[in-house]
């Protein structure tokens, strides 16, 4: 069987790895440059900056028994009952797949059944002969997407609704302290986490400012460089020379964490085999999204 995912996050990487060993023909889509999704990680030079999920934190025995699983293979460590990523949050989803069956920087717009799946790039690159269908993207790009849904399903994704989220990354190759006390007194900004705490650097520091989903959610519709503008209009003096001193990149996550979640585990549909499953399938949070597609992968194994 011929399987196509579409999406290269947390979900899309465990289906990829629990599907791998029965099925050799997996290929896996995503639009950014590599995996990770909300677990993505910033490279600079060759220190990391995880701008998403900082680290993972189980409530779950399955989520658990998965972090035990990559601290073993020395992608996550313990610590207490938090596991922090050793080289890149990002690893927890690329250290599943195979880079030869990943195809990147790839944004599929549109799939059609006709027995079997062809999907469409936005450069009109088509790919074709799928025997199944898999779709972890957020449901908004779903039905962007040029695609046939039943209509129970595209109803119950029109109703899921997205908070978005604004993260300023500051970085600096020398040893830097950020005077945090600056900033979380400002009312825009849910939380600020030290990186450099994670990996112990002692020439590189970074930081990532969360802004809350208020005001990420009034710009999204704004470049992340105008959000960044807008944002620094509301920082004291201080605060602005405290930022200045590092170097800076905004990133704007604009379905950055569900706010509906339907009531089942994941869809499928015999008839076309379509799958679909992720964050907003009963949790909507990244525990949420790897239990969504343990279940759909458990159907098939």
């Amino acid at each position: 069987m011929k399987i196509a995912i579409i999406g290269a996050g947390i979900s899309g990487c465990n289906l990829y790895f629990n599907l791998k060993e029965k099925y050799n023909d997996i290929t896996i889509f995503d639009k950014a440059r590599g995996t990770g999704g909300r677990l993505s990680t910033k490279y600079i030079g060759d220190k990391f900056i995880d701008h998403g999920t900082p680290f993972l934190e189980p409530h779950t025995d399955e989520l658990k028994d998965f972090c035990l699983y990559l601290s073993s293979q020395n992608i996550l460590k313990a610590r207490y009952d938090k596991f922090t990523p050793k080289n890149g949050m990002n690893k927890a989803c690329s250290f599943l797949i195979k880079k030869d069956d990943f195809i990147r920087q790839t944004r599929i717009t549109k799939a059609t059944f006709n027995e079997k799946w062809t999907l469409e790039d936005d450069n009109n690159n088509k790919y074709e002969d799928f025997d199944m269908l898999l779709i972890t993207i957020p449901a908004t790009q779903l039905l962007q997407m040029n695609i046939e849904l039943d209509d129970d399903i595209k109803e119950n994704l029109e109703k899921v609704n997205y908070d978005s989220r604004f993260t300023l990354i500051l970085h600096s190759n020398n040893d830097k302290k950020l005077d945090e006390n600056l900033f979380l007194e400002n009312e825009n900004i849910e939380k600020i986490i030290d990186n450099s705490k994670k990996y112990l650097y002692k020439d590189f520091s970074s930081y990532v400012i969360h802004c809350n989903n208020d005001f990420s959610n009034k710009h999204n519709e704004k470049s992340k460089e105008e959000i960044f503008e807008i944002f620094k209009e509301t920082l004291s003096n201080k605060a602005l020379e405290e930022i200045s001193s590092f170097e800076q990149i905004p990133h704007l996550w604009k379905y950055a964490f569900a706010k509906t979640c339907l009531d089942m585990p994941f869809y499928y549909n015999e008839k076309n085999k379509l799958g679909i499953c992720g964050d907003y399938f009963h949790l909507n949070n990244v525990e949420g999204a790897y239990l969504s597609s343990s279940i759909l992968s458990d159907k098939f194994i």
